[in-house]
């Protein structure tokens, strides 16, 4: 994910849109360049050979009847008596195939002039109208975009549904819905198989746990056993976490079958006195600042996050540092921010990652963990429409925020 490059760090190029309007656009162009070529030829050709039979017509015709022909196109309407007086009046007379050329040219100047005049209000009707045909398949395209950027594990329920003429966007449509349903499937057997194997797993470690607490409780174990059995027990104990942990999780995936007004604010106090013991034995100043704030959601498991989040600070601590878990609403956000001190932190975002605990400067001295804190938090949050983020504090230690849309 952190080596992708998306298209807004690249810089934002012309859309496909855009680009189809233009080629659209080009291709008509030429092609109206082109034909105005051809019929600049042709009408040039045309006149030049009509011309020129005027032109000897016009002489002959002079000839036979002994009378001039005008020097110009127009000239006033008095009787001529000869050649001379034409002359006098018109100036120098100029050969009937002068006169013709320059015919030709005037018709032809003025057939290009306006010919490039209505190439050009033409070429732009033709943008505007390729930029309205490009758009309707766009808008299909874009929808397909859209969903593919917003999907998460989360909401793979939701379908394209795409409408329109049965051509290769519907197809895309298609096939993404497609798509859809098989990752729903997956995921959903994935969250039954983890739900399914905790809970089968629950039973033998309880099985377990008695069959060590009980010989211990009535100190019939050897001295020399109790070692072994104490370390059997602690792996028990750690074992039970990760299934719970395990199982909260795909509690939480499913989603909220119903939701309640929550005391935001009383579950961080009340977690944060409930761990208070433990910020002291590990050398650990453990702070709380909150004020009023209401969320729709499960209490239960609004516990879990608020509790993960505070036992994860505690946990990966160094002595003599600190834990302060504050409580506020702004904005229309209801915001937990637990922040701790503790070793420097290269990619806080893959503390969400199930499993991922960090480097070994972070575990150093930590008490064992299932690593599931952080993924619990987030998978929580995602589940009452929040966003959890981390981000690395300076001098080391984690900032860890969840923020809660305001009911």
């Amino acid at each position: 994910m952190g080596t992708d490059t998306t298209r807004s760090e690249r810089g934002r190029g012309p859309t496909l849109r855009t680009r189809l309007t233009l080629v659209y656009t080009g291709v008509f162009a030429l092609g109206g360049v082109l034909l105005l070529g051809a019929n600049y030829l042709v009408a040039s050709a045309s006149l030049r050979d009509r011309g020129v039979s005027l032109a000897m017509t016009i002489e002959t015709v002079a000839r036979e009847d002994g009378s001039p022909y005008p020097a110009e196109p127009a000239q006033p309407a008095w009787p001529l008596d000869s050649w001379s007086e034409t002359q006098e009046r018109a100036g120098v007379a100029e050969p009937a195939a002068l006169l013709v050329d320059g015919y030709q040219d005037g018709v032809l100047s003025d057939m290009l002039v306006n010919s490039v005049l209505a190439l050009v209000a033409i070429t732009l009707l033709a943008a505007a109208a390729g930029w309205l045909i490009a758009g309707r398949p766009m808008r299909r395209l874009h929808r397909v975009t859209e969903t593919a950027r917003t999907l998460s594990e989360h909401d793979l329920h939701s379908r394209l549904g795409l409408t329109g003429p049965d051509d290769e966007f519907r197809e895309l449509g298609d096939t993404f819905d497609a798509m859809l349903s098989r990752l729903e499937r997956a995921f959903d057997s994935q969250r039954r198989f983890v739900a399914n194997a905790s809970h089968e797993l629950r039973t033998p470690l309880a099985v377990q746990r008695a069959a060590l607490e009980v010989p211990l409780a009535q100190d019939r174990v050897p001295d020399d056993l109790r070692p072994a059995f104490r370390r059997a027990l602690d792996s028990v104990g750690r074992s039970e976490s990760l299934i719970s942990g395990l199982l909260l999780l795909a509690r939480s995936d499913r989603g909220l079958a119903r939701t309640e007004e929550v005391d935001l604010a009383g579950i961080v106090r009340d977690t944060a006195a409930r761990h208070e013991a433990d910020a002291r034995e590990a050398g650990v100043d453990l702070r709380v600042d909150t004020e009023a704030a209401v969320v729709a959601g499960d209490a239960v498991l609004l516990e879990h996050l608020v509790r993960n989040l505070v036992e994860n600070a505690v946990r990966h601590n160094t002595p003599g540092g600190w834990v302060e878990a504050r409580l506020r609403t702004a904005h229309g956000r209801t915001v937990v921010k637990v922040t701790n001190t503790g070793a420097p932190i290269a990619d806080p975002d893959a503390l969400f990652e199930p499993f991922h605990r960090g480097d070994a400067a972070r575990l150093r001295g930590a008490r064992p963990g299932s690593g599931l804190g952080l993924s619990i938090v987030r998978s929580i949050a995602a589940a009452h429409g929040a966003t959890a983020a981390a981000r690395a504090r300076p001098g080391g230690g984690l900032v860890v925020t969840v923020g809660f849309p305001v009911p």
